[in-house]
Formats: C-alpha cells, sequence, structure tokens
C-alpha cells in the first residue's frame, strides 16, 4: 500500500494477530478512541498543542500508567503486541509510541515517529521531541545523545539526521523486528519464520529477508527450500559482505540434506 494509506494501529493489530488468528481488533481500536476522549475532556476551546500534548501525557503516563518493561519483563513478545499493550499497559518504546501517535492523531495534533539507533521516540514539526518511554518527557539533544549512549555505548554519536520523521511502514518494520529478535534469541524458529515472512510483505525489495527465510527454514530442517533461497541471494549479492559465510552454511545443509 502506499505511505498514506497504511493505517498503523490495524498494522500493528495484523502483526499482534500473526500466531492469534482469532484476535479481535475492535476492543483495542475502541480503547485508542476512549483514551483520545479521555483528552478531550481535559482540554478548552483554543488550547494550544503545547496543552494539548500535556494534557495527552497527563492521560497516557499519569492517569492510566503507560510504562516500559522492567528487565524481568523485557523480552515478553505482549510488549511488541499493540493489543497487549494496551490492556497490560506496557511496551517497548516503539509500542508505546504506537500508542500515543495514534491518540495524538485523534485529537488532530500533527506528531511523528523517530527511529533513533536503539530507541525510538516522537517528535513534532518544529523539532519538539518526547520520550513515550520515560512518561512522554520532552527530550533535548543532549538526551538524545544520553539515549544512544545507554542502548549502543559509545561508539555512535548523535546527529541531527537521526531526527528524521519514519514512516508508517518503517515503524511496522521495526516492531517485526523487534519480535523477531525475540524470537531468535528463544529458538523458536517457525514463530521468527512467521515474521520474517511479514517482513517481507512489508520490504518486498529488501534481499536480507529471503536470505533469513533460508537460515531459519535450514534450522527447521528444510534444507532442499533453504540451499535454494540461499542460493538465489547469492546470485543477487555475489559480492555481498556475507557471501562467504551463507556458501559455508550452503555446504552445511547440503551435507545434512544427504
Amino acid at each position: 500500500r502506499p505511505e498514506p494509506d497504511i493505517d498503523l494501529a490495524l498494522g500493528a493489530l495484523m502483526i499482534a494477530a500473526e500466531d492469534r488468528p482469532d484476535l479481535e481488533f475492535d476492543p483495542t481500536l475502541a480503547a485508542l478512541d476512549v483514551l483520545a476522549d479521555r483528552v478531550r475532556l481535559r482540554l478548552d476551546r483554543g488550547d494550544s498543542t503545547d496543552v494539548e500534548i500535556e494534557r495527552l501525557h497527563d492521560v497516557l503516563y499519569r492517569e492510566w500508567g503507560f510504562r516500559p518493561p522492567n528487565a524481568a519483563e523485557y523480552h515478553a513478545t505482549g510488549n511488541s503486541q499493540l493489543d497487549r499493550v494496551i490492556e497490560r499497559r506496557i511496551g517497548l518504546p516503539i509500542t508505546l509510541s504506537i500508542v500515543e501517535l495514534e491518540v495524538a492523531w485523534r485529537l488532530g495534533i500533527a506528531m511523528h515517529g523517530i527511529g533513533l539507533p536503539g530507541h525510538f521516540i516522537v517528535g513534532m514539526s518544529d523539532g519538539t521531541l518526547y520520550d513515550p518511554a520515560a512518561g512522554g518527557r520532552e527530550l533535548t539533544r543532549d538526551d538524545c545523545q544520553a539515549l544512544l549512549r545507554r542502548s549502543l555505548g559509545e561508539r555512535i554519536l548523535f546527529h541531527s539526521g537521526m531526527l528524521r520523521p519514519v514512516g508508517r511502514r518503517e515503524i511496522l518494520a521495526r516492531v517485526l523486528r523487534n519480535l523477531r529478535s525475540v524470537y531468535l534469541a528463544k529458538r523458536e524458529w517457525p514463530a521468527a519464520l512467521a515474521i520474517v515472512e511479514l517482513l517481507e510483505v512489508i520490504e518486498p525489495t529488501d534481499p536480507e529477508h529471503p536470505r533469513d527465510r533460508g537460515l531459519l527454514l535450514g534450522r527447521m530442517g528444510r534444507f532442499t527450500e533453504a540451499i535454494g533461497l540461499l542460493g538465489r541471494y547469492l546470485d543477487e549479492r555475489p559480492d555481498g559482505t556475507d557471501a562467504a559465510d551463507v556458501k559455508q552454511v550452503i555446504g552445511i545443509f547440503r551435507g545434512r540434506r544427504n
């Protein structure tokens, strides 16, 4: 779909329904409407955008208590599933951002997502930045550097190009990558494969998704399919930095197939 036609909340719910085909979307969408209504009750005619955002944060983070997961909760798949984020009021920075964006858009606030390396925040066209994972705290450029340092160490320096608005397709792809990482860490290969297949739908021109699908099929013992996908990947990217590794994996899979 063209970017303007992508419904972010609906896309996030479709991701959440990947392993739960009976998931009902309407309760989550209705909850987002309720949140927007709660903000409206706190607003007066003529309130500035700054006041609207302050009231938005009051409802989301002080009244409803949305927060990021603690260390024990961090790797739960529910942190990336919009329905469970709203039900539990716990989510990763990117899913908390989806909640904030969806409620803001219902109020007519032109907010956008910003995908910092290792963290996700939201911003306004005037350059104002907010961190949904910190209760909607307003951020400075130094704060952004501190977030990078906390997530990735000292090896990456903040620059203004990191603050570009990201589209809805890119947000959904990032949610999928988070879920893929969770499933890979748990060695849940079929679940990880399903996520990679969704990534292929969202990013059909990315050659790494067929490669990843081939690697996962091999993990699942489907060696002939895996070899075919990895071979096509090498045909498309014969000089890729991972070409030698992929060739080695193909050799291993061929040996196991025999």
